[in-house]
């Protein structure tokens, strides 16, 4: 079984992010945002990837 996922894998790589983009953030910044990632629950990565497709979602 597991030489058949093995191969499986190999043939269709799993999907992953098309592109990074690093953002810095200021202590304060970091602080809040790490903060509200928190509160809701997530991780900080997640956090901000979420409120960058929503912002990329909202009309101009």
């Amino acid at each position: 079984m597991r030489e058949h996922l093995r191969r499986e894998l190999a043939r269709r790589p799993t999907p992953g992010p098309a592109h990074r983009i690093p953002i810095r953030l200021s202590d304060d910044e970091y602080t809040r945002a790490h903060a509200a990632a928190r509160t809701a629950s997530q991780n900080l990565e997640t956090w901000i990837h979420e409120r960058i497709t929503d912002a990329l979602e909202q009309p101009e």
